[in-house]
């Protein structure tokens, strides 16, 4: 066996392969470290946002465990469970996956999903066996957020549902709530979604219109409030109004167009209506220009409520807008100004008509005109059920003249006296005159007739007695001519001889 040979005296081939054979074997864990590190790198990387929710308990969820789902897709899983400082609620921090992180922003939502029932609809049964998880709603826009307020119960409609939301202002909020159908021709086309106080200006109540109903939602929509039954009592008489089973139990809103009236232009996301109290109310023509007009009766209007009609020959011109009460401690008499809207397009004046303004000259000149033809203003009984008034105005020629007050705020169109003032005033004359003085010489007019009368058939009885015998005398004259007659008329009597 030969010696081994120095190194000095290796060729250069060998020294080049015995240091790349020991750069081979070093780079086998250098590799190992490199992965180790992109694996860590990838996975801080690929690592979803972690956020936090607050809820009122944490009934159902237990961390490591609870899943958060979008869609009934796995976006995230419950890392901790913390109560908050003020210990009003429990602060859950979720850990939700690297492709969600840009949809996490102001509209995002985040509520347990538990087995409820609310308002006749059950959800979260599937909760029964699968376990609580905790359901989000996701958006597309907004501001970046990572802290979040969770619901109590899920939201009506999604982030992701088209449609549109609009504003109804109510006065009261009545039988209406969160989950409230929305009802267009008898279909339910939306939801009540939220609603909150306007101070002193009743409640806002916001719905959601699910596409393409939306479209029909326009300038001239009317909303009104179909919730239980409506029972009605005033000048039209008694009215009972119901819509779907669901809306007698749970209420429910409606709207529409009126008749010949188009919807106008698609009203835009947030649109402001008005909701009203019926369907009558909704439906009926309003115009934009009222005119304003003050009415004095000496008399009682009980029974005129604001909205009451005012007519004229039986057609609806207008109503009442407002009555009050005005004492004169000089005077006895209390008079009752009743303010009344007139609408002139409903007395054929157009939009544009000089007429149709009551303080213009032309408008003046034909209101001046129609008073002195006898145009009064009447209150009248509507309904004798109800005892509901309205206003009536009509002509009377016979009154006495009469003029329009325009120095006013309001002008004062002339009145007369109702049917039972009339009777009243009828009565008052009556009660002045002096009945007991005519009773008594009644009583002696009567008394004196009767000693006439007693007179009159004693006379008669007297008379007749005296007559029945001269009758009788002239009687039996009246015969013993006859029969002296009878003698000489006879066949072969002297007389006839002759």
């Amino acid at each position: 066996m030969s010696a081994l040979q120095p190194v000095d005296d290796m060729p250069p081939e060998a020294l080049v392969d015995e240091r790349r054979r020991v750069s081979l074997v070093w780079l086998i864990p250098l590799v190992a470290v490199l992965s180790a590190v992109w694996l860590g790198y990838r996975a801080y990387v690929d690592q979803g946002p972690l956020v936090s929710i607050s809820f009122q308990t944490a009934e159902g969820m237990e961390a490591g465990k609870t899943r958060v789902r979008f869609k009934d897709v796995d976006i995230g899983v419950v890392e901790a469970i913390e109560l908050t400082p003020d210990l009003s609620g429990v602060q859950v921090r979720a850990r939700l996956a690297h492709h969600v992180a840009d949809l996490l922003n102001d509209k995002t939502r985040f509520w347990v999903v538990r087995p409820r029932l609310s308002r006749g609809q059950v959800s979260g049964l599937e909760t029964l066996l699968g376990g609580t998880y905790i359901g989000a709603d996701l958006a597309l826009e907004g501001d970046p957020r990572q802290t979040f307020d969770g619901l109590e119960s899920p939201p009506i409609v999604t982030a992701t549902e088209p449609g549109k939301i609009f504003n109804l202002h109510a006065d009261a909020l009545n039988s209406l709530a969160e989950g409230t159908p929305v009802q267009y021709r008898g279909i339910e086309v939306g939801r009540v979604v939220a609603y909150q106080l306007r101070d002193e200006q009743g409640v806002q109540v916001q719905v959601f219109v699910h596409a393409p109903h939306d479209e029909q939602v326009g300038a001239n929509t009317r909303f009104w409030n179909v919730s239980g039954v409506g029972l009605s009592l005033d000048a039209e008489g008694i009215r009972l109004s119901t819509e779907s089973l669901a809306s007698v139990l749970l209420g429910g809103i409606a709207f529409g167009t009126p008749p010949g009236m188009p919807v106008g232009e698609v009203a835009a996301e947030g649109a402001d209506f008005r909701l009203l109290a019926s369907e009558q109310v909704a439906m009926e023509r309003s115009f934009g220009h009222r005119e304003h007009w003050e009415l004095m009766f000496a008399g009682s209007v009980r029974g005129l409520m604001p909205r009451a009609p005012v007519e004229l020959r039986g057609i609806r011109v207008g109503e009442v807008v407002d009555l009050r009460l005005e004492l004169d401690s000089l005077s006895p008499q209390t008079d009752v100004p009743v303010t009344i809207a007139i609408e002139p397009e409903r007395l054929g004046l157009g939009e544009g008509d000089p007429a149709a303004d009551n303080r213009s000259p032309a408008g003046r000149t034909l209101w001046d005109r129609l008073v002195a033809n006898g145009l009064r203003a009447q209150i009248k009984t509507a309904n004798l059920l109800t005892g509901a008034l309205y206003v009536d105005l009509d002509f009377y020629p016979d009154a006495d003249p009469r003029t329009i007050a325009w120095e006013g705020e309001v002008p004062r169109l002339p009145t007369v006296p109702t049917a039972l003032d009339e009777l009243r005033g009828l009565l008052s004359i009556v009660a002045r005159l002096p009945l007991d003085t005519m009773a008594e010489d009644l009583g002696k007019s009567l008394e004196a007739m009767h000693q006439t009368m007693s007179s009159t058939q004693d006379l008669l009885r007297r008379l007749d007695r005296e007559t029945i015998a001269e009758l009788n005398r002239t009687m039996r004259q009246t015969r013993a001519t006859l029969a002296g007659i009878d003698r000489l008329l006879v066949p072969g009597s002297p007389l006839q001889n002759e």
